[in-house]
């Protein structure tokens, strides 16, 4: 909103406000991680990090080599600890980062598979140069599924530091893995955050909220 007020449209702006985007929490909510992991065929021992983005190696406003440094750097303070590092939106060959393994995996256009990796995940993790509202950060909140994500744009705006995930600089990988390595090293916190961000989607980022939200403003306009 405070970008409104910067922008040509404010003459104009008879009246203001923010109604959130959202997501279907029939489709995006917390269930049975091991059941998951046995559909999608992915290790029930390993932790699993998540990223999900358009083409996100070369995407402009994604920051890729964060997140794969982020991952290198947990691989060598985590050494026992198996990884799986899941990039879907861009398939390839599988590579290996020390003990962590890269699985890139093509675009997924159905919600109901899609929601299964963030279902599957320990922690998802989004690195941008800049973003808007995105709706992989709400997707994952709404599985119960932690974030650790940069500080840009709308981002902060649905994460809770230290509740629901963890906000990091842009561009700092150190500071990421060391955010993600205090999850993966607390089953407490991890499943506090987890809890945490599935109450926040029910309270704030269910798509039926923003529906009436529209229609109740739409109403007073009318009269």
């Amino acid at each position: 909103m405070n970008r409104v007020a910067d922008s040509i449209l404010q003459p104009a702006a008879r009246e203001k406000r923010v109604i959130r985007h959202g997501v279907d929490l029939s489709i995006f909510c917390p269930t049975d991680v091991q059941a998951v992991r046995q559909r999608l065929e992915l290790p029930s021992d390993a932790r699993i990090l998540l990223f999900i983005a358009t083409k996100p190696r070369n995407n402009k406003w994604k920051d890729y080599a964060t997140l794969q440094a982020a991952v290198q750097c947990l691989s060598e303070r985590l050494p026992a600890q198996p990884l799986v590092f899941l990039v879907v939106g861009e398939g390839g060959q599988q590579e290996q980062v020390g003990n962590a393994t890269i699985k890139y995996i093509a675009p997924v256009k159905n919600s109901e598979r899609i929601a299964q990796y963030y279902q599957s995940a320990d922690i998802y993790i989004h690195a941008a140069r800049a973003d808007n509202f995105p709706n992989t950060v709400m997707e994952a909140l709404a599985c119960g599924t932690p974030i650790v994500a940069t500080a840009v744009g709308g981002i902060p705006e649905q994460i809770e530091d230290g509740k629901t995930g963890f906000l990091v600089p842009p561009q700092s990988p150190r500071d990421m893995a060391s955010a993600i390595q205090q999850i993966l090293q607390n089953p407490d916190l991890r499943q506090r955050m987890s809890r945490q961000a599935a109450e926040t989607a029910q309270r704030r980022f269910d798509v039926n909220r923003m529906v009436e939200e529209y229609l109740e403003w739409y109403r007073q306009i009318l009269r």
